[in-house]
């Protein structure tokens, strides 16, 4: 089909469309237009309507769904007066017994050594010899030396008995002997030390030398420890340090075998509080054979005392944090809970002492915390 045809019929769709338009809107009379102009209009202002409450509706939701979110429910507790149990629990760290660096006395070329580390050594082992030839050298040089020096003596005597020398000189000739067995003791002490040994009983747990290795005076050779004893270090108030004794007998608890009881004896009292106003307690025991344990291990040490005493005291779960740091969540007002530091007089089973931060009658936070922050806003249930 050629462009004119097309043009023709594009021509003839329009006029009929546009007749028929023009044949529709005579059929209705002006009355008829305005009514359905009005059902038009009627139809837009319902559906208006509509959306609108729907709008209204959907931000009301979102309001009362913030304002849901923005109250965390918690229970609450109240510091109570009780009179606490005649007993103390405080949580320490095993220390070694012994403990120390072998150093070196010397100085050389190690040329052997005869301990490794893991072994079990007695005091008096050698641990590495170091090469003392020079030393010898000149232990023998002054050892003829002092052989001379007496044989001088022996004939200064006999001439001086004869009246054939003057007293004087034998004085001169003593002071020599004097100084060349001084100098042979230093020697021989020189050489002694080229022999390391261990300067205690205990387990070698590093050795820092190799044979071959150059080493000179107060070089460390080795690190001994001695755990057949330990020594728990705890911290303990102001408040029952005065109740504690030295010689006391504690109960001792390993945290990796919580079911073995294990005698301890009080061996030292701090004599001066740390910055927290702690005060350390040195408690010594006997390492079980069946349950070794180790340096740097975690225990409870739970003491015992004649007397009881009153105290505030709160559930140890509502610690908000550690033991070492503890803080908790103070409901002030209705709604806002503050986090506040506190101090405790020690810990009692499943229940702490707090000496300060939480007031009677003040409602401490129990449970809930982990959905708090400072400042936020709480739904208190009864």
């Amino acid at each position: 089909m050629n462009s004119g045809a097309k043009l023709r019929n594009e021509a003839g769709v329009r006029w009929v469309l546009e007749g028929g338009f023009a044949i529709f809107a005579q059929n209705f009379t002006l009355k008829q237009r305005s009514l359905l102009w009005i059902a038009l209009l009627l139809l837009i202002a319902i559906a208006a309507w509509k959306l609108y409450v729907n709008k209204k509706q959907l931000e009301t939701e979102a309001e009362l769904s913030n304002m849901r979110r923005a109250f965390v429910p918690v229970e609450v507790v109240e510091p109570k007066l009780e009179t606490l149990a005649n007993h103390l629990e405080a949580d320490g760290i095993f220390l070694a017994f012994k403990e120390m660096f072998v150093i070196s006395e010397t100085a050389g070329r190690v040329l052997e050594t005869y301990k490794n580390k893991g072994e079990w050594l007695q005091e008096g082992d050698v641990i590495a010899k170091v090469d003392d030839e020079l030393l010898r050298i000149e232990l023998e040089a002054t050892q003829a030396n002092l052989a001379k020096l007496r044989k001088d003596r022996e004939r200064l005597t006999n001439l001086i008995e004869g009246e054939a020398a003057p007293k004087n000189k034998i004085e001169d000739l003593e002071l020599g002997i004097l100084a060349a067995e001084a100098k042979e003791k230093g020697l021989k002490k020189q050489i002694a030390n080229t022999s390391i040994k261990a300067p205690m009983t205990g387990t070698m747990g590093m050795r820092f030398i190799e044979r071959g290795s150059v080493i000179g005076p107060g070089i460390q050779v080795a690190q001994m420890t001695n755990l057949e004893k330990l020594f728990l270090m705890v911290k303990v108030t102001e408040r029952d340090v005065l109740n504690v004794k030295k010689g006391q007998q504690v109960a001792v608890r390993a945290d990796v075998f919580p079911d073995v009881v294990i005698p301890g004896r009080v061996t030292n009292i701090g004599l001066r509080a740390d910055n927290a106003f702690t005060y350390d307690v040195e408690i010594e025991v006997v390492n079980p054979k069946g349950n070794p344990l180790r340096g740097g291990m975690h225990a409870k040490a739970k003491f015992t005392f004649d007397a009881n005493r009153q105290g505030y005291t709160l559930p140890r779960k509502v610690i908000a944090g550690s033991l070492q740091d503890p803080k908790v969540y103070v409901v002030q007002g209705d709604s806002m809970a503050v986090l506040r530091p506190i101090a405790l007089g020690g810990v009692y089973g499943d229940k702490i002492e707090v000496t300060s931060g939480a007031m009677p009658g003040e409602k401490v936070v129990l449970t809930g915390q982990l959905n708090l922050v400072d400042g936020a806003k709480v739904s208190v249930i009864k």
